[in-house]
């Protein structure tokens, strides 16, 4: 019994290790992407109302060039149904608008991407995941593959490495094995009843680019969604460790200014007692050496504080709605505190396979952390559970 409560924290700190390590891996695998997410609404007549948006989408890309190196619509099918000759399977489609393939792309395994004359025209063209053509087609893919979705029949002109996935299998926020690619307008052509449409972009860099992605697609676009902003959210879910980072580190650090005072006072101690046997021009350079070991010690600790200090603070660039404009005025914090718990009790959320998968490694990686925190307390209470078994 003893073996196990000593071999239990070392357990349960390896085991919440390797839990936050494969998360913090696989959340910084995902692309931080900004994304404005809709209901798809009705296509309406000849898909005039998709087009509408479609049109809107490519305004907006001219108008935000300054801020956003990409913008892109997209829409999502959770769920379709493929065949191609005697074979059938289910998959999620991803209907892919101009730009798409920069704001997320795929590796090419056979085959080519759309062109952007394909995807701007329409055309019934599909690019599939290794697995699905796979299961379409078998080992070998022809030349001239075709597949139908919805009746409507579709050339493949390339497989794909699944997007899901670093590894190329299906990853946590897929809702199907498998996935499909086609142009916007030629999945509405189809007939297929998308579930939701996200505009997305890529910020170019600076200040203030979700912002202003986010006023643009409420204003000139479609009211009524939901803004992602993924490199918000994967910081959102490292505050945890980062706070056990900040407390570890500045113990640490602490600890290393004490031996350090005490290393200095030990070495300024032999000096004065080399200077009773020895002229002080003879040991000039001893000194010397002692001052530079002492300055660069403590510049280095200087530097190490300075670098936690900046990786601790770093959520509050990020997070600046958590700022008030002055954090001495009531009125000014019960505004921030108003504006988030309105956010935060929103009936309901439209997300992406992205946000998905950022909220379940983000899931890994606190309980991760938690369980890591469970060892080390477990650790710290065996001397005192050995010291009151010695006195018994």
């Amino acid at each position: 019994m003893k073996g196990h409560r000593r071999t239990l924290p070392w357990v349960l700190m390896a085991l919440g290790a390797l839990m936050a390590l494969a998360a913090l891996g696989m959340l910084s695998q995902v692309r931080g992407a900004l994304q404005y997410c809709v209901l798809a609404p009705q296509a309406g007549e000849k898909g005039e109302e998709l087009k509408k948006l479609a049109d809107g989408a490519r305004k907006l890309d001219g108008s935000m060039k300054d801020v956003l190196s990409y913008t892109a619509l997209g829409g999502f099918a959770a769920q379709v149904s493929l065949s191609a000759g005697d074979s059938a399977a289910q998959a999620s489609l991803y209907a892919v608008g101009e730009g798409w393939l920069e704001v997320y792309p795929r590796f090419i395994v056979r085959g080519r991407r759309f062109g952007e004359s394909e995807i701007g025209q329409g055309e019934r063209v599909a690019m599939l995941d290794e697995g699905l053509a796979f299961r379409l087609f078998g080992a070998e893919l022809p030349e001239d593959a075709r597949m139908k979705l919805n009746d409507a029949e579709f050339r493949v002109v390339g497989t794909l490495r699944h997007g899901g996935s670093v590894f190329g299998g299906r990853g946590v926020g897929d809702v199907e094995e498998y996935d499909v690619y086609v142009p916007l307008m030629a999945a509405q052509q189809a007939g297929v009843a998308l579930d939701t449409l996200t505009l997305s972009a890529l910020p170019a860099g600076g200040s203030g680019a979700a912002q202003l992605f986010e006023e643009a697609a409420r204003n000139q676009w479609l009211a009524g969604g939901d803004m992602i902003d993924l490199d918000k959210e994967v910081m959102r879910r490292t505050v945890l460790p980062r706070s056990v980072v900040l407390v570890v580190g500045l113990y640490i650090l602490v600890g290393l200014f004490i031996r350090m005072t005490r290393l200095a006072a030990l070495w300024i101690a032999d000096f004065r007692s080399a200077l009773k046997a020895a002229y002080f021009k003879k040991l000039i350079w001893r000194l010397a050496g002692i001052s530079a070991m002492t300055l660069l010690g403590y510049a280095a600790l200087i530097a190490a504080t300075g670098l936690l200090m900046a990786f601790s603070v770093q959520p509050l660039y990020v997070f600046t709605e958590y700022v008030p404009e002055s954090i001495v005025e009531p009125s000014s914090i019960s505004k921030v505190f108003w504006a988030l718990t309105s956010a935060a009790a929103a009936p309901v959320r439209l997300g992406t396979c992205q946000l998905r998968t950022v909220e379940f490694w983000g899931g890994v990686l606190r309980w991760g952390t938690l369980t890591a925190l469970l060892g080390a307390a477990l650790m710290k209470k065996q001397p005192l559970a050995r010291k009151g078994e010695d006195h018994g």
